[in-house]
C-alpha cells in the first residue's frame, strides 16, 4: 500500500482532507501578482510598447495561421472553457463529497466558482475591446489606439454593445487556474506527482496558447489571466478547508460529534 493511499484511506467518514503538497507560508508572490496585474493594466491603459506588440502579435497570427491548425487550436481552447471544465469541477466535487460524506468539497466548489466571478468585475471595470473587434467584418480590425482599455466610446460599438468589451483579462485563462487547481485539490491525492503536474500546468499553456495565437484575446490579456489565476491558486491553497468552521445547517451531524 503506497504512501498516498494510506493518506487517503486514514481520512475518517464525514471528514475530507483536500490535497495540498504544501500551504503558502509567505504573501510575497500575491503582492508580486498584485504589483504585476496592476503594471500590466496601466501599460496596456496607453500607447505603451506592449499595445505595439499585441498588435503585431495579432497580425502575425492571422497572416501564419492555417486553416487545419486554426481548427485544432479553436477545439483545444475549449479547455477553459468556464461553463464546460466548472461542470465537470462540480460533478467530481459531488462524488467526493459523497464517498467522503462531507459537504465540504461542494463548499470549495462554490468558493472558487465566487472566485472564478470575479472575472467579469475586472471585465466591467476595464473594458477592452477583442483583437477582431468590429466583427463580423473581416477587417480592417482595431488599431493601437482602439486597443487600449477603455476605448473605445461605447457608442461606436453598435449592434455588438457591451459584447465587444470584455477582452481584459482572459477569462480563459483564468479558468484553467481555477478549475484545474480545484481538481488536484479534489483528487491530488490518487494522483502521481506527474500527473498533477500535468493537470495542473498544460491547460494553461495550451489556452494561454491558443486563445491569443487565434485572436481570442490579446497576449496582455493573457497575461493578466496569469496573474489573476496564480493570485487565486495561492488563496485556494491557504484555505483550511478540511477544518474551517460551516454553519450547523451544513453540517448538521456536527450536533452528534
Amino acid at each position: 500500500m503506497t504512501v498516498k493511499r494510506q493518506r487517503v484511506d486514514r481520512t475518517p467518514q464525514g471528514e475530507w482532507a483536500p490535497f495540498v503538497t504544501r500551504r503558502p507560508r509567505s504573501w510575497w508572490p500575491e503582492a508580486a501578482m498584485v504589483a504585476a496585474f496592476a503594471a500590466c493594466t496601466w501599460l496596456a491603459a496607453f500607447h505603451s510598447p506592449v499595445i505595439d506588440l499585441d498588435i503585431w502579435l495579432r497580425d502575425f497570427s492571422d497572416a501564419h495561421r492555417p486553416p487545419w491548425l486554426d481548427t485544432l487550436l479553436v477545439y483545444t481552447n475549449k479547455l477553459g472553457q468556464g461553463g464546460i471544465i466548472s461542470a465537470v469541477a462540480l460533478a467530481v466535487a459531488a462524488v467526493v463529497a459523497r464517498l467522503r460524506h462531507s459537504v465540504r468539497p461542494v463548499v470549495a466548489f462554490l468558493f472558487m466558482y465566487g472566485m472564478a466571478g470575479l472575472v467579469l468585475l475586472l471585465k466591467l471595470a476595464f473594458p477592452r475591446i477583442y483583437p477582431h473587434w468590429p466583427r463580423p467584418d473581416p477587417g480592417p480590425y482595431a488599431d493601437a489606439a482602439q486597443a487600449l482599455l477603455f476605448v473605445p466610446d461605447r457608442s461606436e460599438l453598435g449592434a455588438l454593445g457591451d459584447s465587444a468589451v470584455g477582452a481584459y483579462p482572459s477569462g480563459h485563462v483564468v479558468n484553467t487556474f481555477v478549475w484545474y487547481g480545484l481538481l488536484v485539490l479534489l483528487v491530488g491525492a490518487v494522483l502521481k506527482t506527474w500527473q498533477r503536474r500535468v493537470l495542473l500546468a498544460a491547460p494553461v499553456v495550451i489556452v494561454f496558447f491558443s486563445t491569443t495565437y487565434l485572436g481570442f484575446h490579446w497576449l496582455t490579456d493573457s497575461v493578466a489571466g496569469v496573474f489573476i489565476g496564480v493570485l487565486i491558486v495561492r488563496i485556494m491553497q491557504r484555505m483550511p478547508w478540511g477544518t474551517v468552521r460551516l454553519p450547523l445547517w451544513l453540517e448538521p451531524e456536527r450536533r452528534l460529534r
